[in-house]
């Protein structure tokens, strides 16, 4: 009752004086003009606004400050365990015994808290295990191991899958980051439930970690409005790490082509047909034909007749033959270029045809080009050509003529996925 009577007391007090000065300066600036009062009020607001905008600077300023001394603490405590993880002439598996062993934490403190206090130290040394992670520039799979095990000693891999449950989009967000870095396996029910929510990058970071962590036949998110709706060039670059990822671990890689044709953009599948290429899926090339029969859109044509010359898809020839005449003069070059890159020697008088009768400069080089890369004779039928070749013509075969020129003429005959560096998130574990 006392202390009830105590607040009381300063309440009525606090109440009293608010009242008396609000009063008392509301009368004295009664009878003001109008523009006088308003500048008044601006003042007033504007040194109220000072004084939250310092307070909250100085909280900032505190918190910065307590961040810093527990990052500090915890360097000492963990951070020559993490740099020996990552150290570059370290690449043999460690057991939980060395873990424990390495980290440096009193016996006492040890029974009375665990390893780590409370949360903040525990995003703290997930931020620290993180920071190392995109800092080294090679990865291997024991550090990978290693580091699993120690996230593992210091709980730290539930604390995640407790984060991705709760708090804002930013935390989940980046919860879920740290755990496809550090390749955590996550509950499936848990992903299974983000893969629902609202947030569609929250739901497109949910269903690339669960590529990894499910089944093979755990991918009908590739199947769904959603992503067919939502695609980007973000997803292609995603999957192609993950495929690769999959490849690596001896994973079977799903039927692009089935993905393609469920599709209802087209440039949706266009990303899947060049994935098929990049991942060599020869065997789904037959799916495509339906497809590149009925399609209108140009984009979708090249990426089929690129990926059957890539993949050398000779029974589609004769389809990329029949689409030659009625098609855009880009889209005839990409289907000259599946053709010479398949290279049966069956339709050389088409492309030949192609130079006489276009009147693209640009098709008719690059028809040359692929005559000079088609079979044993298309160099000897170059010849031909230039000495038949009407003088306005002789400018396309100098090409052929100059050394610097000369070695760009061939064509890549191959577009196999290889990650141009090896990074945290494509190397297999």
């Amino acid at each position: 009752m006392d202390s009830v009577s105590a607040l009381s007391y300063y309440y009525n007090l606090i109440t009293t004086y608010v009242t008396y000065f609000w009063t008392y300066y509301r009368d004295l600036f009664r009878d003001y003009p109008y523009e006088v009062k308003t500048a008044i009020w601006v003042i007033l607001w504007s040194l109220f606004l000072i004084i939250v905008i310092f307070v909250r600077l100085e909280h900032i300023g505190y918190k910065r400050t307590k961040r810093d001394e527990l990052r500090k603490k915890l360097e000492g405590r963990f951070g020559r365990l993490l740099d020996s993880i990552f150290a570059c002439d370290v690449y043999n598996p460690m057991s939980r015994e060395d873990i424990k062993n390495a980290i440096d934490i009193d016996p006492e403190r040890l029974a009375k808290y665990g390893y780590l206090r409370n949360d903040e130290q525990r995003r703290m040394v997930c931020r620290m295990a993180y920071e190392r992670l995109m800092r080294d520039e090679v990865a291997g799979p024991s550090r990978t191991k290693n580091l699993q095990l120690f996230l593992n000693v210091l709980g730290l891999q539930n604390f995640l899958e407790k984060e991705i449950t709760r708090g804002s989009t930013w935390r989940k967000m980046k919860a879920m980051t740290q755990a496809r870095a550090f390749k955590l396996y996550m509950n499936p029910w848990l992903l299974n439930r983000l893969m629902t929510s609202p947030k569609v990058r929250l739901r497109r970071v949910a269903m690339y970690m669960s590529v990894m962590s499910s089944s093979d036949s755990e991918l009908a998110y590739f199947e769904t409005d959603f992503f067919d709706k939502n695609s980007c060039i973000y997803d292609e670059i995603e999957l192609g790490y993950i495929l690769n990822r999959r490849r690596n671990a001896g994973m079977k890689l799903p039927n692009l082509a089935h993905w393609a044709e469920l599709q209802k953009k087209d440039y949706t599948k266009c990303m899947f047909v060049r994935l098929m290429r990049r991942f060599d899926q020869r065997e789904y090339c037959a799916q495509l034909e339906p497809m590149f029969r009925e399609s209108k859109h140009k984009k979708l044509i090249e990426e089929i007749a690129r990926t059957w010359g890539y993949l050398s898809y000779t029974e589609g020839e004769q389809l990329l033959v029949e689409a030659l005449l009625t098609q855009p003069d880009d889209t005839k070059v990409a289907i000259l270029h599946a053709i010479t890159r398949m290279d049966t020697g069956k339709n050389q008088r088409v492309i030949v045809d192609t130079y006489r009768y276009n009147r693209n400069p640009h098709v008719r080089y690059e028809a040359l080009r692929c005559l000079w890369n088609y079979s044993d004779d298309g160099k000897e039928m170059i010849e031909v050509l230039e000495q038949r070749a009407h003088p306005e013509d002789k400018k396309l075969f100098a090409f052929f003529r100059n050394p610097l020129t000369l070695s760009r003429m061939p064509l890549n005959k191959e577009q196999a996925y290889h990650p141009s560096v090896e990074t945290v998130y494509n190397i297999a574990n």
